[in-house]
């Protein structure tokens, strides 16, 4: 891509990479879960773990989504909810074990 000559399209050319972010507070994005799928199938992935930060809404209420659009394709999910506190670290610890042991 060639980079732009004038000043008005270097704000152009940052305003549309901004439009771009695949950030859950957009929706509708089907553009988001239509990465994710595309991320498991470059990566290879076995599942998603849709990871939520509490008091973060959009992301916590889009995680519906993620499932669903992952269910559709066989992919399987885990939603993780967390306040970056360690009271939950040893619950995550073992549901993300127990997550991966079921896709082995």
């Amino acid at each position: 891509m060639r980079a732009p000559e004038t000043v008005e399209g270097l704000v152009d050319a940052v305003a549309d990479r901004y439009f771009c972010t695949d950030c859950a507070i957009f929706t509708p994005n089907r553009e988001r879960l239509e990465n994710i799928a595309d991320m498991c199938r470059r990566y290879n992935a076995d599942g998603v773990i849709h990871f939520g930060l509490q008091f973060c809404q959009p992301y916590l209420t889009e995680a519906f989504s993620v499932e669903e659009a992952m269910e559709e394709r066989d992919i399987p999910v885990l939603r993780v909810e967390t306040d970056y506190g360690e009271q939950d670290l040893g619950q995550l610890s073992t549901r993300i074990e127990a997550f991966l042991e079921r896709l082995a």
